[in-house]
């Protein structure tokens, strides 16, 4: 069998525990952040380079290439967004290649790829070359029209039909999210959008806020809303505001980290200033999510003064590359003080100018598949988590671990096999024979010092892990 994985990304494989809690692990900011540039002062995306009406950040395996498609804008005080196009080959140092394509103050010499914007995927199983990459499009030349894109190489487009769902009712929302989901197994739902919408607010702030909803289909150009809509409404959760957020087919599940916003009642706008970080939330289906420990930012604003010190809006896709996982995000400062545009006070100097401020894009990354983790209640007291019965198909014939933060003879996990009834372990398996394994690592193999994994047979069983000290566990590889 092919290596298989049991990513703690919620409870459902944790039969029982004691002294241990699931928590959000929160990712590690880069220290070149911001990590595209912006540009000059006298071009087009002086002002704004960020994944935000420009979605889209991926790793194209085929020319071993980081692909970025993001908003910019100048620093003039007009509203409007061009989609760029970057490339890098490590992910942090981004080329901004000079495509020909679109004029900006009678000069072609610029990195436009696009006048619109939207999400963007790379389908490999596609059979026109000219389709190889889609989007969904919106803004310039069609302001009000969501429209579909395709282009051979990500960087000349051209639009398709128009997407016109009923639920939009002839509007143009955002499009939030976009991926080809490889995990679905019925091809009439292979295809996810995500778009915005507005509903009455149960708290404090705006009297409408963003809510989340979900469309699925055969392809992008035909998409069916879901029926239990919406799958992301602040009014369900901690925060005021959930604006953007990412969706990936992830380990058999789904992630979907989200904008957790809310207003600080400084006196700076009309419900105060807009802050925001990145929160998690998970499904099992991909179309019912539930918040993983709300009150745990995956990636937190920065301190006071830094360039993402008050909101930060997350890109659509999850880049995975060599056992990591990258985030993308648009970070903005404390000047970002009104924002949105129904939190600027009619008395404002700001509110007739259409004026917009400085956003760039930050990258915070985490190890594979360490978005969550089992750990001992204070990362002290000993503890203990006993999963779900494993059949002999699921585990194998090799059992080995992704653990972070242990330390010989001060942090590490014990492992423990116990038949699907009863508590004592089976001969061979327990605690004590258990060798620790008390070092970081993705695949950390679990032995016992007379018995080995694959001399289990054919009955199924359940683990007893046993915490030691701050280590922590992320998943469960069995192989074959």
């Amino acid at each position: 069998m092919r290596e298989r994985r049991v990513v703690f990304l919620d409870l459902a494989d944790v039969e029982s525990r004691h002294n241990v809690v699931h928590a959000v692990c929160e990712a590690e900011k880069h220290p070149n952040n911001p990590v595209l540039p912006l540009g000059d002062h006298h071009e087009w995306d002086s002002l704004q380079a960020r994944p935000w009406e420009g979605r889209t950040v991926l790793y194209d395996e085929e020319e071993r290439l980081f692909k970025s498609w993001y908003a910019g804008t100048d620093v003039s005080v007009e509203r409007w967004w061009n989609t760029g196009y970057a490339i890098s080959e490590d992910g942090v140092h981004w080329e901004k290649p000079k495509l020909g394509l679109h004029e900006y103050r009678g000069r072609s010499d610029n990195n436009i790829c696009l006048r619109g914007w939207g999400p963007v995927v790379k389908d490999l199983e596609e059979d026109d070359p000219a389709r190889r990459y889609k989007m969904i499009v919106k803004g310039p030349p069609l302001e009000r029209k969501i429209r579909a894109g395709y282009s051979a190489d990500g960087i000349h487009w051209t639009e398709g039909a128009q997407i016109d769902l009923p639920e939009w009712d002839g509007g143009a929302p955002d499009i939030v999210a976009l991926i080809k989901d490889e995990q679905e197994t019925d091809p009439s739902r292979r295809w996810k959008m995500i778009w915005q919408g507005v509903l009455p607010n149960n708290k404090g702030g705006p009297e409408r806020v963003r809510v989340k909803y979900l469309a699925f289909g055969p392809d992008m150009e035909h998409l069916t809303a879901s029926a239990d809509n919406p799958v992301l409404h602040p009014n369900d959760g901690m925060e005021q505001e959930n604006h953007y957020l990412m969706l990936a087919a992830y380990a058999g599940q789904y992630v979907m980290p989200y904008e957790y916003g809310w207003y600080v009642p400084n006196g700076t706008g009309r419900f105060g200033m807009y802050c925001a970080d990145i929160r998690l939330a998970t499904s099992r289906d991909g179309e019912h999510f539930s918040r993983v420990q709300p009150h745990q930012p995956l990636i937190r604003r920065g301190p006071r003064g830094d360039w993402d010190s008050a909101s930060l809006v997350i890109a659509d896709k999850l880049v995975e590359h060599n056992d990591r996982m990258y985030l993308y995000y648009c970070g903005n400062g404390e000047d970002w003080t009104s924002w949105p545009g129904g939190n600027i006070p009619d008395d404002s100097h700001w509110r007739n100018t259409g004026a917009i401020r400085m956003s760039q894009m930050g990258l915070a990354t985490l190890p594979k598949d360490r978005f969550t983790c089992l750990e001992s209640v204070d990362r002290e007291t000993p503890g203990y988590a006993v999963t779900r019965p494993l059949s002999a198909e699921e585990r194998g014939d090799r059992l080995s671990l992704n653990v972070s933060d242990g330390q010989p003879l001060r942090s590490w996990v014990e492992v423990e096999v116990l038949p699907v009834d009863g508590d004592e372990p089976l001969a061979g398996f327990s605690r004590d024979d258990c060798r620790p394994v008390c070092r970081d690592g993705l695949r950390e193999p679990v032995t016992w010092r007379e018995r080995r994994w694959d001399e289990l047979g054919t009955d199924a069983v359940r683990l007893r892990i046993h915490f030691c000290g701050a280590v922590r566990l992320h998943a469960l590889n069995f192989g074959g």
